[in-house]
């Protein structure tokens, strides 16, 4: 006997799209793994979630409906961009470094909130801060720009800045289904 078949939940959307099997719940659309890509729109969820029959799916994408349709309504039009800043360990813990570690820190921290329609910022501390947010599409080449401008003034401090491709993040959807 065939065990049964698993549907996965990829993300979630305003709509349906062409070619990728979907459900429906309210104002959302689950959109179900396949061969086709997630639209760039779509609310993609950290990991694949697994059910054993659509109406399962269904309660899931019901019980969360109102966030899932708000966090669609504020994300429209961005892209999910990730980004660290770390300190390389072998620089040391000094107060100078731990003070050009924060004052860092401010300076991206300032620039994402400048461009970002929603965040997911790093609790305080030392050693490295990972940040995640949504911007406007028509934002991202000015952000990047500022970014780049900022990893180029801190080339030789200890300090290493890393930005995640757009598009490709989770953070943002891991924040917005934390069931607590």
């Amino acid at each position: 006997m065939d065990p049964p078949a698993t549907i996965l939940l990829a993300g979630v959307a305003s709509r349906g799209v062409p070619g990728l099997r979907a459900v429906r719940a309210g104002r959302v659309t689950g959109l179900l793994a396949g061969r086709r890509r997630l639209p760039d729109a779509a609310l993609r969820l950290p990991a694949p979630l697994a059910f054993a029959t659509l109406p399962e799916a269904h309660a899931w994408l019901m019980a969360r409906e109102p966030r899932l349709a708000a966090a669609l309504r504020l994300l429209a039009g961005c892209r999910e961009v990730g980004l660290s800043l770390r300190q390389d360990p072998a620089h040391g813990d000094d107060p100078a470094r731990l003070a050009r570690f924060a004052h860092f820190s401010l300076r991206i921290e300032a620039i994402l909130t400048g461009a970002a329609r929603a965040a997911v910022l790093p609790e305080a501390g030392s050693g490295e801060r990972r940040w995640a947010i949504a911007v406007p599409e028509a934002l991202l080449e000015r952000l990047r720009r500022a970014l780049e401008s900022e990893a180029r003034g801190i080339v030789g401090s200890g300090l290493h800045l890393h930005l995640h491709p757009p598009g490709h993040g989770t953070e943002i959807a891991r924040a917005v289904l934390q069931d607590g």
